[in-house]
């Protein structure tokens, strides 16, 4: 009887290790499964969040073309949502200088030097300057009395007075009869971040005058598409040159765009139209990642770099770099004959969450 006590025991004990040794077993080979798998989960996820980025990044960028393009005070209601991510504004994330000789012969050049506006005139054929401030006319007092021109006194003027503003710098440069010859502009530009969390990094997506920047982390950055500037030939044998900027306009309060957001068109306004216009110069500050002002221009001039490096620059029509091969003196255009039909557009969106 003793023995066949023991002997159950045994057998119960037996059978209690055999299943501790297969829950033991299990579990193991659960865990060194999920150890191998846990990066294709990752990267599951991680291309779950790019695709979706993407996606979001493109159908919120068309939407808000196609409301810049309608009028003043349309729009529509644009669904998106970043799981997990943000939407932030990016205030002042481009900032354009365009300038060109708009009539006449004289070739005018106009800049900043520090707070100051320099403008000359090679033939001497400029007289008065005007500026204008978000689109006000500025001026000065002098013996208590509001001037809204300023004199050429000499062939190069220096204007340093203290003017803000918060989009738009207009300087118009006038003959002796009154007309305008040469215009000279800064717009500021802001735009839009897209941001989803990724297991190494954010996937940062950039919506900035028409643009879209991807940048990936550890990843060079790409730009899928480019702001709208543009050349064409006419069927007379000119040039035009087009430009079309879009300005994002955010209220400062706002904090959560990761929502439905209401998107109005807030008009265009035309900030050259003009004929025969000559002597163009284009300049950018490009904020953020500091590749994207090269590479902005090497597409634009990524012909004209061809023909330098091949000596044949005759018959050239295009865009180039004034001064430096680098751009760093901003673009120019080169066209036969020299002048060109300019046309510079500027939109406007609000967003409201």
């Amino acid at each position: 009887m003793r023995r066949d006590r023991k002997f159950g025991h045994d057998s119960g004990v037996s059978e209690i290790l055999g299943v501790t040794m297969l829950l033991a077993m299990v579990v193991a080979i659960m865990s060194a499964v999920v150890v191998f798998l846990q990066p294709f989960v990752i990267d599951l996820n991680d291309n779950r969040a790019w695709a979706a980025g993407g996606v979001t990044a493109e159908q919120m960028n068309d939407r808000i073309l196609v409301v810049a393009g309608m009028p003043n005070g349309t729009g529509l209601v644009h669904q998106t949502g970043i799981p997990g991510g943000s939407i932030d504004v990016l205030f002042n994330i481009e900032s354009w200088t365009i300038g060109a000789d708009i009539y006449g012969n004289d070739r005018v050049e106009v800049f900043r030097n520090g707070s100051g506006i320099v403008v000359s005139s090679d033939n001497r054929t400029a007289e008065t300057i005007e500026i204008w401030t978000d689109g006000q006319q500025a001026g000065f007092w002098n013996n208590e009395v509001w001037i809204t021109q300023w004199p050429m006194t000499e062939w190069k003027t220096v204007v340093d007075d203290p003017l803000s503003y918060a989009s738009t710098f207009r300087v118009d440069v006038l003959d002796r009869n009154g007309t305008p010859i040469h215009r000279w502009m800064e717009i500021n530009i802001d735009g839009l971040r897209l941001s989803s969390p990724l297991a190494e990094g954010t996937f940062v997506i950039d919506l900035s005058n028409g643009a879209i920047i991807e940048k990936l982390p550890n990843k060079n950055l790409a730009i899928e598409e480019f702001p709208r500037l543009s050349h064409r030939k006419t069927i007379d044998g000119g040039h035009v040159v087009r430009f079309v900027l879009l300005d994002i306009d955010v209220d400062n309060a706002a904090t959560n765009l990761n929502r439905d957001l209401d998107l109005t068109s807030r008009g265009s306004e035309m900030l050259f139209d003009v004929e025969n216009a000559r002597n163009l110069v284009l300049g950018m500050d490009i904020g953020g990642d500091s590749t994207v002002e090269p590479r902005y221009i090497d597409h634009w001039t990524s012909e004209h770099e061809i023909r330098i490096a091949t000596g044949d620059l005759e018959g050239y029509t295009g865009f180039g770099p004034k001064g430096p091969l680098s751009g760093a003196d901003g673009l120019t255009f080169h066209s036969n004959p020299a002048n060109f039909q300019l046309e510079i557009l500027l939109q406007k969106v609000e967003v409201v969450p």
